[in-house]
């Protein structure tokens, strides 16, 4: 029988192989496995993100890796793109698998997306990169998005918002003189203002960071783009 100080070191033993076993299952990843953006205008020609996979494993011979598309759904007329390794790859089909080389240490950007050829819809793709010799070292990144229904010009009969790009503040002004509530949205879709205006309000917009946005009256179905300069 094992007396107690022989349990006390069993147990650390085995502590240590799980620590090992699921690190060694972590030397690939990517720095983002996820990619949501429910506000794509469809008539920009395309729309892609760019996810970077570090190799950090110690086995030398671990460089040798494979990526495939494992799930798609998209619109039918989107073109699915995925580039990587200075190759571009149009519509890859699912669980076709395309090698490439990692180095331990260094990196490799895979730039995703879809062409959208002016078509409304909604697009969901996962890949999958596996390492040749040791397939239990493996991550994935997916990309989901949704074009916009309804983009509307900023200067129409009902909404003025300007100065677009902007800085510092926007100014809003309503057709019926009434007040709403704005809520404005970065690219990804989170909500970064929300605020009840009346027509003629100047809106600090000071705080946000330079890109693009998403602006909506609240009770409305259009949505408006808005572009950050500074």
């Amino acid at each position: 029988m094992f007396n107690r100080i022989q349990m006390i070191r069993l147990n650390f033993f085995i502590i240590f192989l799980i620590s090992f076993s699921f690190s060694s299952y972590a030397q690939i990843s990517f720095d983002r496995n996820d990619f949501k953006n429910p506000f794509v205008d469809k008539m920009d020609f395309d729309f892609s993100v760019k996810a970077y996979l570090s190799n950090n494993a110690e086995n030398p011979n671990d460089t040798i890796y494979e990526w495939e598309v494992v799930s798609l759904n998209q619109s039918n007329a989107w073109e699915l793109q995925v580039c990587t390794d200075g190759v571009c790859i149009a519509d890859p089909p699912i669980n076709k698998t395309y090698p490439f080389i990692l180095s331990i240490g260094d990196q490799e950007e895979f730039k995703i997306g879809w062409a959208l050829f002016e078509e409304s819809g909604n697009g969901q793709v996962k890949i999958l990169v596996t390492s040749k010799n040791y397939p239990e070292n493996k991550d994935t990144v997916t990309l989901e998005i949704s074009t916009l229904s309804n983009i509307k010009n900023l200067y129409n009969n009902t909404l003025t918002v300007k100065p677009n790009p902007f800085i510092d503040f926007i100014n809003v002004e309503f057709q019926d003189n009434s007040s709403k509530i704005l809520i404005i949205y970065d690219i990804l879709g989170n909500e970064v203002l929300t605020r009840k205006v009346f027509s003629g309000d100047k809106i600090n917009t000071s705080g946000l960071i330079r890109g693009v946005y998403i602006l909506k009256v609240r009770g409305s179905s259009d949505f408006y783009k808005i572009i950050h300069k500074n």
